[in-house]
Formats: structure tokens, sequence, C-alpha cells
């Protein structure tokens, strides 16, 4: 029984460390989620130009990914995170249309949205809980 607790109270701590865990932690969470997005997107049959607009914010996420690593400071941030939330709105926009709704839902857009505003709260927002 004390084993079952100890290992309880662990995993609650290893979550809420994960969830609280600044800049750096939302940057890796958009970085992995927009990766597995582009990938689950891709392995369908492709139309029109979704499949390089998923790639594209893919790759903008890994480049903020890697800068928050270098120069945590939002300004030396923000043309870096405005890359990606140009792209990121950019698909947003594409679920308007039904056919990409669904699609996008299917392939985890919806992982890739918390992810990002959880970036944005930590770029716009001092008060957020991932503001270092």
């Amino acid at each position: 029984m004390n084993r079952l607790c100890t290992g309880l109270a662990l995993t609650v701590l290893l979550a809420g460390c994960s969830s609280t865990g600044g800049l750096g932690a939302a940057a890796d969470r958009l970085d992995n989620t927009t990766h597995h997005f582009y990938e689950r997107l891709h392995t369908e049959p492709v139309a029109g130009h979704t499949a390089t607009d998923a790639a594209l914010l893919a790759e903008a996420a890994r480049d903020f990914n890697r800068a928050v690593d270098y120069n945590p400071s939002r300004e030396y941030l923000r043309p870096s995170f405005d890359r990606v939330a140009e792209r990121y709105h950019h698909l947003r926009r594409q679920l308007d249309d039904r056919d990409y709704y669904y699609r996008y839902q299917r392939a985890g857009f919806e992982g890739v949205t918390d992810a990002y505003l959880d970036v944005d709260r930590a770029m716009n927002h001092a008060e957020s809980r991932y503001h270092d």
C-alpha cells in the first residue's frame, strides 16, 4: 500500500512539473506536437498544400524551440515566435473548410493548438504560469 501511495504521489508530481515548466517546456511540447501532427497528416493522401503548410509550421516550431534553448529572452525570441504564429494561424484558418477540419482533427491539430496557446501565453502574458 505504501508503494502504491508513493507511486501515485510521484505520478502526480511529474504531471504537475510537465504542465508548469515555463517557456522551455511549452516550446518543447509545441515542437513535438507540430511534428507529430505533420507526420500523421503526411501519412494520408495529400490534397493541396496542407502537408507543406504543416511542414512549415513544424520547422518554425523546431527553430523556435532551439532559439528558446539558446536565449530565452522574449525580445530575442519575438521574430521566431512571430513565424510560428503566422504559420499556425494560416493552418487554423483552413479549419473553416470542412474537408480540412476533419483531416486536421484526425491528425491531432487540437494538441498543436493547446501547445501553441501555452507558448503564446508564455510569450505575451506576464501573469502566465509559463512565464519564467
